[in-house]
């Protein structure tokens, strides 16, 4: 299953929407996990949009923009076993080979997703205070 089922203009647009609303999401990923085949940032990147969505639905906002010193202390966390289960999950599902080196990398990169997303709510941090 992928978070952007739909016509790809739809998927695109819905993929270009989360780059504009988290570029600093964007830019962590690619630091953290771009290779030539780039099949770890794509999940990972999967996994961010899932996130986010979800957050969105549940509390009916959509999260506040997250910032790299956000994201760079949810990386050095321990992500919870049920996001640890979740990410195996979406690795074993989708459709390219990860090294578990690679796993490990997605796994650390979506907490830190997850981390700084959480963190930005809680903490009431804006569109006018993050830009």
């Amino acid at each position: 299953m992928t978070m952007m089922a739909g016509p790809p203009a739809v998927a695109a647009r819905e993929l270009s929407w989360f780059a504009i609303r988290q570029p600093a999401i964007i830019r962590f990923l690619e630091r953290r996990l771009w290779a030539p085949d780039g099949d770890a940032f794509a999940l990972a990147l999967d996994a961010a949009c899932r996130l986010h969505d979800a957050l969105t639905v549940e509390q009916g906002l959509e999260p506040a923009r997250v910032t790299d010193m956000l994201l760079r202390e949810g990386y050095e966390l321990t992500p919870p076993d049920s996001l640890e289960q979740w990410v195996e999950e979406l690795c074993t599902a989708a459709p390219v080979m990860l090294s578990p080196a690679e796993e490990l990398l997605v796994l650390r990169s979506v907490g830190a997703v997850a981390w700084a997303l959480a963190t930005a709510r809680a903490a009431g941090i804006g569109d006018a205070v993050v830009r």
